[in-house]
């Protein structure tokens, strides 16, 4: 006996017109905003908690420099490893958008293993595999 699920996948039926924000509503955000800062310089605890909060953010957070960097490489070395010159991976360092393929050279030529974790609010992460070809 097999059982069925039913899933219900939310539908974006929003319009311009529904994400309109009123004056008043703006004035309470940017009011909160102000209070939860008051709250953080009065309260060290929280300060402390918030301040640790956004370091472990930024620690798993890295651009292609900052890797490279603390593999304690340089763009020359780097630029052997590719087969490119220093001022190629520069230019890669700085780029905004790039192939996989590409990205995925950079991250095993400075040492690391690529993965790419895709997340879904109604599941848990999936690997999503990206084939070499």
């Amino acid at each position: 006996m097999t059982s069925s699920t039913t899933r219900n996948i939310p539908a974006d039926t929003a319009t311009v017109a529904d994400a309109t924000i009123a004056d008043a509503e703006w004035e309470q955000a940017g009011t909160a905003h102000d209070r939860f800062q008051a709250l953080l310089q009065t309260k060290p605890l929280a300060k402390a908690r918030h301040d640790a909060v956004l370091a472990e953010i930024s620690s798993r957070q890295a651009t292609l420099r900052r890797l490279r960097e603390a593999r304690e490489l340089t763009q020359s070395t780097v630029g052997d490893l590719l087969d490119m010159d220093q001022s190629e991976v520069s230019r890669l360092e700085r780029r905004s958008d790039m192939l996989l393929s590409t990205l995925k050279r950079f991250v095993q030529a400075t040492g690391g293993e690529m993965h790419i974790v895709v997340s879904y609010p109604d599941g848990g992460p999936v690997e999503l595999l990206v084939n070499d070809e």
